[in-house]
């Protein structure tokens, strides 16, 4: 049983698009079970920032179909994914090739609504036309005549929200956690990665004395990140890495993808914690779904994303709330918090003598016949941090698991040894 279905179905059928009345109201919850104070970042319709304009508030106040002999056949109220996002104001008769152009129809399963995202951010179609989506079983048996459809939706000045919970740590320097509040009535894609990193967000606030300040920002995919980071670029200066997460409701193939520089933080954090947890494969950003961590990763920040892949219900009405598996939940969790942990666990040290110290002494010693395992780890570790490398690059380099180097240089730290730089 999902952890948070009570939560999921106040919000996942409200009109979480760009710009809505909804949002607001999602993000106080949000803030509320992390139980933490909600810092909102707002910004008004006509805005430009970095090229981006944010668009008009969006609402709708009715939608529907009736076929010739005036039934009705399908409405908003039977799901949101029925009219696309930002469709334009329109109440006539159509004729059923004028409604074809207008329909959006799966193109394997019968009995779906499908997600139009491209009039909401597609800034030259944005309210310049209108679309609407019918199961394939209805559209097939559509027939000639004329067909009435109401379009009543509210378009005003509004303001584009980006929700940011802020866990601070002891240092400057930040960690973003990163998910969509959009795709009304989906709730794998966007919906799950809200879900699993409120999980992240319960679990940071239990480490003591954190050298990180986590920001979990909650924003409208792609525009939100691009407007937020280019109004403030002190987020882009002071985020040491991004990681963002949605599809891990349920799916076929645990991602965990980086920003593609081979020799970069993001791909060697991808392939440390691929190490840690069965099933999981390591990958470039652009091999799954993309979306704010592409942002980030363009801006400048090492960027990654925890995913599943092939989900067959992508963007339609089988995409529900029944769907989501509270283990693959608690799965991709786990993930983004094994990342943290190795953020926050990464040092470079310098050894307070030029000589080797006297090992065994310490009891640091692993004898090379016995323990000769042990022998190579700590040979690795020792010339990797003698040489400037960080834990996370002698883990990423050497055959070495990440919690043996943090445990054997935290022994070193502990004994005087070295000391972080």
């Amino acid at each position: 049983m999902l952890r948070d279905m009570d939560f999921t179905l106040r919000h996942y059928l409200k009109n979480r698009t760009i710009v809505s009345r909804d949002i607001k109201p999602i993000l106080d919850d949000i803030a509320a079970i992390c139980g933490e104070e909600l810092k909102l970042h707002s910004f008004r319709s006509g805005s430009e920032h970095g090229t981006w304009i944010v668009p008009p508030r969006w609402d709708v106040v009715e939608a529907w179909i009736k076929g010739p002999d005036g039934t009705l056949m399908a409405s908003y109220d039977d799901h949101p994914l029925f009219l696309a996002p930002y469709s334009m104001p329109f109440e006539g008769r159509v004729s059923l090739n004028e409604l074809r152009r207008h329909l959006r129809v799966h193109e394997t399963f019968s009995d779906v609504y499908i997600y139009e995202h491209r009039l909401a951010y597609d800034f030259t179609k944005r309210l310049k036309d209108w679309a609407i989506s019918l199961p394939r079983n209805v559209v097939d048996g559509l027939e000639e005549g004329d067909y009435e459809v109401k379009i009543d939706v509210e378009v005003e000045p509004g303001d584009m929200l980006v929700g940011e919970i802020v866990l601070p740590g002891s240092s400057d320097r930040s960690i973003a956690l990163l998910a969509d509040y959009c795709h009304p009535g989906l709730v794998n894609d966007s919906w799950s990665g809200i879900l699993a990193l409120m999980d992240v967000v319960s679990r940071l606030k239990d480490i003591p004395d954190g050298r990180y300040t986590y920001r979990f920002l909650i924003f409208p995919e792609t525009i939100g990140s691009c407007v937020l980071l280019d109004s403030k670029p002190e987020y882009i200066d002071t985020v040491d890495l991004a990681i963002f997460s949605e599809f891990v409701g349920w799916g076929r193939q645990w991602k965990a993808l980086a920003s593609t520089k081979p020799d970069g933080l993001a791909m060697k954090l991808s392939r440390l914690v691929a190490k840690r947890f069965d099933g999981l494969e390591s990958g470039d950003l652009w091999d799954g779904f993309g979306n704010d961590e592409r942002i980030f990763d363009f801006a400048g920040v090492p960027s990654m994303s925890v995913q599943m892949m092939e989900c067959d219900e992508y963007h339609t009405s089988r995409d529900e709330p029944g769907r989501l598996e509270q283990e693959n939940i608690d799965q991709a969790a786990d993930i983004i918090f094994s990342i943290c942990r190795m953020m926050e666990a990464n040092a470079t040290l310098a050894f307070k003598q030029r000589v080797p110290f006297q090992m065994s002494r310490f009891d640091l010693y692993a004898n090379s016949v016995h323990r000769k395992q042990a022998f190579e780890y700590n040979r690795s570790i020792l010339y990797g941090l003698k040489g400037g490398k960080s834990l996370i690059d002698i883990a990423d380099e050497t055959n070495v698991p990440f919690d043996y180097v943090r445990d054997y240089a935290q022994a070193i730290i502990d004994n005087k040894l070295a000391v972080k730089k």
